[in-house]
């Protein structure tokens, strides 16, 4: 990556082609760890946007980090958290009674896939905001312990102890749900 100067603030800055070329090798993990990081109901592509106007806006702050995968992955956790909290106040508010629209999903996902994906969402959405966001860094998007302490900017020792926590707690939720789900199926 080339790095400019950024004339307003004298700070080096990725230049537009540096930050296109994030986009182009990132977008699709990003996208998806949003999906899984936002919740149901909040569009992923949306927030995406969301991260790179962020990453345009602080370019001097991407061109400095020691990571910037990291760098983006840590934005895009906050603006989840953003859109979450968002989302919270609105259906609080009782503004949220309009329709779902569906995601506009790529034709090749298989139902099952759609499926699957769904039934980790429900699994996800009883853990809290901060074991949520360590557990989809880590485990479902494979950043690093490092890495994802450098994107939540928490301790090393934190990222370990939150997914322990989160391990355990997605597996009880994934066990609970496919219970109901035999349970159901059984009838």
């Amino acid at each position: 990556m080339t790095a400019q100067i950024d004339v307003a603030s004298g700070a080096a800055a990725l230049s537009l082609d540096d930050v296109r070329k994030l986009y182009v090798a990132h977008a699709p993990s990003l996208r998806l760890t949003l999906q899984r990081l936002a919740g149901p109901g909040i569009d992923a592509d949306d927030l995406v946007q969301e991260v790179f106007v962020v990453a345009l806006r602080k370019s001097g702050d991407l061109a400095a980090a020691a990571s910037p995968v990291a760098w983006l992955f840590g934005v895009a956790t906050k603006v989840a958290a953003t859109r979450r909290r968002s989302a919270t106040w609105k259906r609080w508010l009782g503004l949220d009674d309009a329709k779902e629209l569906a995601n506009a999903e790529s034709p090749a996902r298989t139902l099952e896939q759609k499926q699957a994906s769904a039934f980790v969402q429900r699994a996800l959405t009883p853990l809290s905001s901060a074991k949520r966001d360590v557990f989809v860094l880590f485990e479902l998007q494979g950043l690093t312990g490092e890495e994802t302490a450098q994107a939540l900017d928490i301790p090393l020792k934190t990222v370990w102890t939150r997914l322990f926590y989160a391990r355990r707690e997605f597996a009880a939720e994934v066990q609970r749900l496919e219970e109901l789900e035999h349970a159901g199926g059984a009838r």
